[in-house]
């Protein structure tokens, strides 16, 4: 009797040539997207680097998360999925795996330092520059990175029970179904406690913009300066940045707890490929959420846009984002 893994590898293997065709498409495009878009936000910082906020630098923290899935990640899924088999070594599985909780923690607890940005330079405004100086906030991404390897160094020490490929999902990732103790673990530390702070941050700040405005409305004038105006705009963008993040994993937060509970891969093949799509599309929406949300963003893109189609040596200044 089949178990859902071997299933799940069989269905892959007999897929139609024309599938192959317009999955692996897919992913490829998907692949490009990433990496074009999170360059673009690179590009944008460089022509602005003497200007970078300490928002900016957080920002920039995110998209190099999503560079590095892009690089690393998407091209051996693409590969696999044309395939239909790992056709990679071991120890190429082995990386993907690491590198897939890595860049998730690493993405998550980024999006967590971003809140608490928000948090004081909205909430606490007179604590803010006592909280998040340069140096400070260059230690927080340190810490983020060192809290990411705490999550994604044990699968490699726990001998059989290590990352493994899973055809449906053209991954190579973490059995979570196998290890109770470990996925519980992951999913309070990673998840729960970066989503609590994510949630009180922004209550609060979202809390914190209505008394204002009721404020402003009450007295009958206009109270918010330009450096306000700004501060709501960088919140909004990436109060939205987070809920683009929410929607594309929970999908994969329920599948896996699917499995865990049943302790199988029981789903159609079908939603674990929509699984590993969720992933990579997590690495591609933030440089278009900027666009489309924030006007400071899309003016930047097209300027870096433009001097890239004209090359020119010299362009005007560049105002990446927020005024923090």
């Amino acid at each position: 009797m089949f178990s859902g893994r071997d299933s799940l590898a069989q269905s892959t293997a007999q897929r139609i040539d024309a599938l192959v065709i317009v999955e692996a498409t897919a992913v490829v495009l998907v692949d490009v997207i990433a990496l074009l878009g999170n360059v673009l936000v690179f590009a944008v910082a460089s022509k602005n680097r003497r200007r970078l906020t300490i928002t900016d630098i957080l920002i920039i923290a995110l998209s190099l998360t999503d560079l590095l899935v892009a690089l690393t990640v998407m091209p051996l899924s693409a590969g696999a999925l044309i395939t239909g088999v790992w056709l990679y070594n071991r120890w190429l599985c082995l990386f993907q795996g690491f590198c897939v909780i890595t860049f998730a923690c690493a993405s998550l607890n980024t999006l967590s330092v971003i809140a608490v940005n928000r948090y004081y330079c909205v909430v606490k405004y007179n604590d803010y520059r006592r909280v998040f100086s340069i140096k400070r906030t260059l230690g927080y991404l340190i810490l983020v990175w060192l809290a990411a390897f705490c999550f994604s160094i044990p699968p490699l020490l726990f001998s059989a029970d290590d990352y493994a490929f899973q055809a449906g999902k053209v991954l190579c990732v973490y059995p979570f179904e196998i290890n109770l103790a470990y996925t519980v673990c992951l999913d309070v530390l990673f998840i729960g406690v970066p989503t609590a702070t994510i949630s009180y941050c922004y209550w609060h700040v979202f809390r914190t913009v209505q008394q204002r405005n009721r404020a402003v409305s009450g007295k009958g004038q206009e109270l918010t300066t330009r450096m306000n105006v700004q501060e709501a705009n960088i919140t909004k963008t990436l109060i939205v940045v987070v809920v683009g993040f929410a929607l594309c994993w929970f999908p994969v937060l329920v599948m896996d707890t699917i499995d865990v509970a049943t302790g199988d891969l029981i789903l159609p093949r079908q939603l674990y490929l929509f699984y590993t799509f969720m992933v990579f599309l997590s690495s591609t929406i933030n440089p278009f959420i900027y666009a489309l949300v924030n006007k400071r963003f899309r003016k930047d893109y097209w300027r870096v846009l433009r001097l890239l189609l004209r090359r020119r040596v010299t362009e005007p200044t560049l105002e990446f984002s927020a005024t923090r």
